[in-house]
């Protein structure tokens, strides 16, 4: 924790139009205060935009505790309940077995004041490592929500079958979105969250990825906001980490997508940096233990654990299997990236 300081600016300051919003429950505490912290900590981004860290389903002696445990850093927090949202328009939400947390997002337009016309929100399993300020500010077009590529292939263990994706509307895997970064103007946000919400319920088995889902089913409907694709830089995700074999893109904004996590493993694609800062959190913070763990241990498959011959042979095939397949999305991203990808720059 010694190179950002912990804390965000204050709130509803005159003058200031744009609002970064975290969405976090108990899952995803400790890392959504890592991420605002390190957004507050470029004077750029602090002097444009606040900085709103909504959790959900906190009990209120933790609500306490956690703003003790803080102390004498500052958040805005602002603790919401999703009995509150949970209408009966969700009901079949079950059927998904979909966390009512998971809505926050489709949510907080009736939470966020009056005074912000520009939305921005950010996954809290991410972390800022470069400078954002350009895109903090940008002018975002009437109509229009930015946001980034999920994956340019549809190979591997994570991907989207054709049938979910025409399912919502989408024919090619490129225009799926992933909704970890995004912002638009405040009435498009309240348009588009809201109809993504009336489409979740009412078409649950549609949407593998919940809210995300519904999101691009909006997004590609006819007469829905049309989508700006954002440049990976800020939203690098595992697929670009993974196929940016030459490290020609210079991530801003890392999204630890999918399973494997910094602080769940030391394996994976991720730095050791990236896993250190969680570690210093907790060590500055003992209470958050609670929230967050770091593990030590390495992701790799239990049935592999074995040493003999044939796992070992199979092991090697894997891993041979994945080498080529991010090959191939390297040869992807330097065909797309340049010709494809909004840049917002100052």
């Amino acid at each position: 924790m010694d190179t950002f300081p912990l804390g965000t600016p204050e709130s509803n300051r005159p003058g200031i139009t744009r609002v970064v919003t975290f969405v976090s429950d108990r899952g995803y505490v400790a890392q959504a205060l890592i991420a605002a912290s390190q957004l507050a900590a470029q004077p750029e981004v602090a002097a444009i935009a606040d900085i709103l860290i909504y959790l959900i389903d906190i009990p209120e002696d933790e609500q306490r505790a956690i703003q003790a445990a803080l102390a004498p850093a500052r958040f805005n927090f602002r603790f919401l309940d999703s009995r509150r949202f949970l209408t009966d328009s969700v009901g079949r939400l079950p059927e998904l077995h979909c966390p009512s947390s998971t809505l926050g997002r489709l949510v907080i337009d009736a939470e966020i004041p009056a005074q912000y016309d520009t939305v921005i929100y950010i996954d809290g399993d991410v972390q800022i490592v470069g400078p954002v300020a350009a895109l903090i500010g940008f002018d975002c077009p009437p109509d229009t929500l930015l946001a980034g590529a999920d994956r340019l292939d549809n190979g591997g263990r994570y991907a989207n079958p054709p049938a979910y994706l025409k399912g919502i509307g989408i024919d090619r895997v490129a225009d799926y979105f992933n909704a970890g970064v995004m912002m638009a103007r405040r009435e498009t946000w309240r348009q588009l969250t809201g109809a993504a919400l009336r489409f979740l319920a009412e078409n649950p088995e549609r949407c593998k990825h919940h809210d995300q889902s519904a999101l691009n089913a909006v997004l590609n409907a006819p007469g829905g906001p049309r989508r700006m694709m954002l440049h990976p830089r800020y939203n690098y995700s595992t697929w670009f980490r993974l196929a940016d074999r030459a490290r020609a893109i210079a991530p801003s904004i890392v999204h630890f997508t999918g399973p494997i996590k910094p602080w769940n493993t030391t394996g994976g694609p991720w730095e050791p940096a990236h896993r250190r800062v969680y570690a210093d959190f907790l060590a500055a913070h003992p209470y958050f233990a609670q929230y967050l763990t770091v593990d030590a241990s390495r992701a790799i498959d239990p049935k592999y654990r074995s040493g003999s011959p044939l796992l070992r042979a199979r092991r090697l095939l894997k891993s041979g299997k994945e080498a080529f397949d991010h090959r191939w999305q390297a040869v992807l991203l330097n065909r797309f990236a340049q010709r494809t990808f909004f840049s917002p720059r100052d």
